[in-house]
């Protein structure tokens, strides 16, 4: 049976273990790109987040969006739970994002099943990621692994611990399917974590571009 290309973003492998590292920190005012939940979060100036890109270092995973009722201010009260953050939601509220950012969590990804399946040989390998798009309805960002940047670099955002194989995927409602060759298959799932983490060390606390 083929795996379903049903994306989940960067979603925790245990959601309680991500809670206690959670953080609600502040997007960028009128931020220019749409922040979904279970998208990566870096940390820029001001003590800001805006979404990580598909390479490089990130803080870490968004578990949860809230906009700012009146009054507009930095400090996180009257916030308000919302689906998604669109693209530049204009500067009359604050947005708000809680993050998870401990670098040793565990997370189940979704790879892109772009030109070959990831293998079982690419374990603790490093990857990029890519970006689809995302689902409004249900507000669950569309990051995928990229599988063609498999590799050992480390400067890669995430890395590669081992094919979801007997994990139940209740998204698309049945086990991920692993071919006999090892291939997890396209839209296979993998066990991963941050392996370039703005919180490593000696790393930069923050993006100063």
């Amino acid at each position: 049976m083929a795996n379903t290309n049903i994306p989940i973003g960067i979603k925790p492998l245990y959601m309680a273990e991500a809670q206690k590292t959670a953080m609600i920190l502040p997007i960028t005012n009128n931020y220019g790109t749409a922040l979904y939940h279970f998208d990566p979060a870096i940390g820029v100036t001001a003590g800001r987040i805006e979404r990580g890109g598909t390479t490089g270092a990130w803080l870490g995973v968004i578990l949860g969006l809230y906009r700012q009722e009146t009054p507009k201010s930095l400090r996180s009260e009257r916030l308000f739970p919302v689906q998604y953050m669109g693209a530049s939601p204009g500067a009359t509220y604050e947005y708000f994002a809680l993050v998870t950012m401990d670098p040793n969590l565990f997370f189940i990804m979704m790879e892109d099943g772009d030109t070959s399946s990831l293998m079982i040989t690419d374990n603790w390998g490093a990857c990029d990621v890519a970006f689809g798009t995302a689902n409004t309805t249900t507000g669950i960002g569309n990051c995928q692994i990229d599988s063609d940047s498999a590799d050992n670099t480390a400067t890669r955002p995430i890395q590669l611990i081992f094919p979801a194989v007997n994990h139940y995927d209740i998204d698309a409602g049945a086990y991920m399917a692993v071919s006999a060759a090892g291939a997890a298959s396209n839209y296979g799932k993998w066990i991963v974590r941050i392996f370039n983490s703005q919180l490593g060390s000696g790393s930069l606390a923050v993006a100063l571009a």
